[in-house]
């Protein structure tokens, strides 16, 4: 008989070979699993694992790591959802559906908002989980990018940031982020979660002013892709400062292309990399499955970012406030209407001014 439940402390280890087995081993590569998910695959995490045993070996995995996101000052509570899977001699049975849905139970009854999952699957599809979230993707040629000099601006490329502290206070000033600890930071950046096969060590590039205070302006976080190909995995800061580092890792570090995905809530960014003749091509982000598993916690955490940017007259007070052709029992069609930026369908102002709502981008450091 299969039994759900949460591994204890000690059994964290043989979770960790299941993952590296199924993610990593069968495929050839490095078990790398522990090494780039420290917060999400180790003891003080135990609680929020759950797994399916049968006859006492650990048969299938899901991995949660509750976190919060901060969108315009206000606390969305979420949850991360990883390394799903279930051993080959063991699937086509169901066995991940059931464990899928008492994970999603379990976050119901801690109030937990909603959920993001790295990744699409019919699994996810079958369960309610909506692909919401749009990235514009800019590839920066050395050719054809010219950038904005930024006079008094200094910066510095290094594999090793010996004080995390000034990336730490730049990302606390991003309007949409999650809430990341200065202690975590570190720890994120050495982990390399979101490279696969993972990279010896991310690049961080810093623009900062050269005046007294040396204040940090901008960070890009990434790697070197292929050759003379970097990815930007994270950025954050001034926008222009951004793209201005763009242009010295054309111009000064001998990158022949920079790639930012940019979600597409920062119309900021877009606009200024849209400047220079360089277009975005629009794409969901398969990061960015959501699911609704709370809809009392989460409308309670967003009533006051809709009040904000309601406008003129009566904002909505409720879910069934919400307009005629979004169906509030419909957890998909509400999920999509909440948070989903691709392909909308528009419900005229007001409400396609304050929907959809952003959402903390999942492929940078927090990726799991």
């Amino acid at each position: 008989m299969i039994e759900f439940r949460s591994p204890r402390p000690e059994e964290i280890g043989e979770v960790v070979d299941l993952i590296n087995y199924v993610f990593r081993v069968s495929s050839g590569m490095e078990p790398t699993m522990g090494r780039q998910f420290p917060t999400l695959l180790c003891p003080d995490n135990a609680s929020n694992i759950y797994v399916a045993v049968d006859d006492g070996k650990i048969i299938a995995n899901i991995a949660i790591k509750k976190n919060t996101g901060i969108v315009y000052g206000h606390k969305i509570s979420m949850a991360s959802m990883g390394a799903v899977c279930t051993h080959p001699d063991y699937r086509g049975k169901g066995i991940g559906t059931q464990l899928l849905n008492k994970v999603f139970d379990r976050l119901n009854e801690e109030k937990v908002g909603i959920v993001t999952i790295s990744g699409t699957r019919g699994l996810y599809r079958r369960n309610k989980c909506v692909e919401a979230g749009g990235v514009n993707t800019y590839v920066l040629n050395r050719e054809k990018y010219s950038y904005r000099d930024l006079d008094g601006t200094g910066y510095k490329i290094s594999q090793h940031i010996d004080d995390t502290g000034v990336l730490f206070d730049i990302y606390q000033r991003e309007p949409v982020r999650y809430q990341r600890t200065r202690s975590e930071f570190p720890v994120l950046l050495k982990a390399v979660p979101m490279v696969h096969p993972p990279v010896d060590a991310l690049t961080t590039v810093l623009a900062y002013s050269e005046g007294k205070d040396g204040a940090g302006l901008a960070y890009l976080i990434g790697f070197e892709d292929k050759p003379g190909v970097f990815k930007v995995v994270e950025y954050a800061g001034e926008r222009l400062a951004a793209a201005w580092l763009a242009g010295k890792l054309l111009d000064d570090a001998g990158m022949n292309e920079v790639i930012f995905e940019v979600p597409t809530y920062d119309t900021v960014f877009s606009s200024i990399l849209d400047s220079t003749g360089i277009k975005g091509e629009l794409s969901y982000y398969p990061s960015t499955t959501v699911r609704v598993v709370n809809i009392e916690s989460l409308w309670s955490e967003i009533q006051n970012i809709i009040d904000e940017m309601w406008g003129d007259g009566k904002p909505p007070f409720a879910i069934e406030d919400l307009p005629e052709n979004v169906c509030h029992d419909d957890l998909e069609t509400l999920t999509r209407f909440l948070f989903a930026d691709v392909d909308r369908l528009s419900c005229g102002k007001p409400w396609d001014r304050v929907f959809p709502i952003p959402l903390p981008w999942p492929n940078g450091l927090n990726y799991i």
